[in-house]
């Protein structure tokens, strides 16, 4: 668990720093509600704004993301999922099956991890993602 927690604390840490909104959702959310979950990958849910896509692109290109430089806010927001990079990946979900983050935001909590704020979708809505 400790690599996933690290990974998920260098990708929250540089989408916090662009107030960036999003939720961490998929393998990672299921581990940080306490349940036993295998996963590489970051998953996250984002408000579908073009001003917000460019904050969570301009963040991860920030901190070695580079490919992130090569998609337009607008390209990302027509794709129900981007991956972008790796080590970990991240995978930027502008829906998530049914869940839209408009929708999951009020339902969400916030978690520490390794000094890190992480926006964290409920269970309830993690479930609905699946």
């Amino acid at each position: 668990m400790e690599k996933s927690e690290s990974r998920v604390a260098f990708v929250c840490a540089a989408l916090n720093r662009a107030n960036a909104k999003y939720l961490v959702i998929g393998g990672v959310a299921c581990i940080l509600h306490g349940y036993a979950r295998a996963t590489d990958d970051v998953d996250i849910l984002i408000e579908r704004t073009e001003s917000n896509a460019a904050r969570v692109l301009r963040a991860l290109s920030r901190v070695g993301y580079g490919f992130a430089r090569e998609w337009s806010p607008a390209e990302l927001l027509k794709k129900p999922v981007t991956i972008i990079g790796d080590d970990p990946r991240v995978d930027i979900f502008t829906v998530a099956w049914k869940v839209k983050y408009e929708l999951a935001a009020p339902n969400a909590s916030t978690v520490q991890v390794h000094g890190v704020r992480v926006p964290l979708i409920s269970i309830d809505d993690l479930i609905e993602t699946k």
